[in-house]
């Protein structure tokens, strides 16, 4: 019975299907990022992310770096491109992505936008994002390799000045600035043709030297491109100190020009002047201030003697 026992097991052993074993040959790639030239002054704390797309097809592979400047991983060997970036995917505000799944379409896009009766407006500036490419890198038999990488903005930033008469009379303002890109393509910087206008808060008033009434509003955003030979529409909204006017004026003349800023960053300044005069209106009461408090509301009249 021992013997008949054995003599099944074995013949059960022989005749089950044989699977070869896949062994897949990883290499450590070492990536060290410069951050020097990338305009991301404040944004230490964030890391940074590296995505690796196989040349051949195969899924892409993503590195979440918490350290932005050195991470170390290991890839199987074959041919790569890579896109590395500035924090992960879920670190910014107004900023989203897709096509992430393949290297020529992956693509930022703003991702707070709202559909308005003129034009589909977006209500957040994307932030900072700058991003470095590697095409046709080779990871080859246990011999480890580093990657040097040195990021530049990828979005434009754009300063706004905005020269008011009557800026005495604005409570708070905000400006609107159209022909802007939707979308960028990071590996190549390439905008996408949806146009949105950019919606965002100006503020800082400084008065002209001399003068109590008028000055200028500033303001600066970001942007995915800018192609300052376009026209741009720009309009400005303003909440009055009354507490219950507000205005709209557009900008008939926009001067777009480029600048550097104290760095040695370049940016894009545009300038515009209100077309009418901001009209006079009485500041509102603030009902919780005692200069503004009434007679009748004093009470009843008490008389006091003082001690001398």
């Amino acid at each position: 019975m021992k013997m008949r026992f054995i003599l099944l097991s074995f013949l059960l052993f022989i005749s089950c299907n044989r699977r070869e074993l896949t062994y897949y040959e990883v290499v450590g790639v070492t990536l060290m990022a410069d951050w020097s030239q990338a305009g991301l002054e404040g944004e230490d704390t964030y890391g940074a992310t590296a995505v690796f797309y196989p040349q051949n097809g195969g899924v892409p592979q993503t590195v979440l770096m918490g350290n932005r400047t050195h991470a170390i991983t290991r890839l199987p060997k074959g041919h790569y491109n890579v896109i590395l970036f500035n924090r992960s995917f879920s670190d910014f505000g107004g900023i989203a992505f897709r096509g992430e799944n393949a290297f020529h379409t992956f693509e930022a896009y703003a991702k707070q936008i709202e559909n308005r009766s003129a034009s589909e407006v977006s209500v957040t500036s994307p932030e900072k994002l700058a991003t470095c490419v590697i095409e046709g890198f080779e990871v080859t038999d246990n011999i480890e390799c580093s990657l040097h990488f040195t990021p530049t903005e990828l979005t434009s930033t754009v300063k706004v000045q905005i020269s008011i008469d009557g800026l005495n009379n604005i409570k708070d303002a905000t400006c609107r600035l159209g022909g802007i890109h939707a979308s960028i393509l990071l590996h190549n910087g390439q905008c996408g043709e949806k146009m949105i206008t950019q919606e965002f808060s100006i503020g800082n008033p400084t008065f002209h030297e001399g003068s109590f009434t008028d000055g200028t509003l500033t303001g600066e955003i970001c942007v995915f491109g800018f192609d300052e030979e376009t026209d741009h529409s720009m309009s400005l909204s303003a909440n009055l100190v009354d507490g219950k006017t507000k205005i709209e004026q557009n900008f008939d003349k926009v001067s777009i020009s480029k600048d550097t800023d104290e760095t040695g960053a370049i940016y894009l300044h545009i300038e515009a002047k209100t077309p009418g005069r901001i009209p006079d209106v009485e500041p509102e009461k603030d009902p919780n201030s005692g200069f503004n408090a009434d007679v009748n509301d004093w009470g009843k009249e008490e008389n006091t003697e003082l001690p001398l």
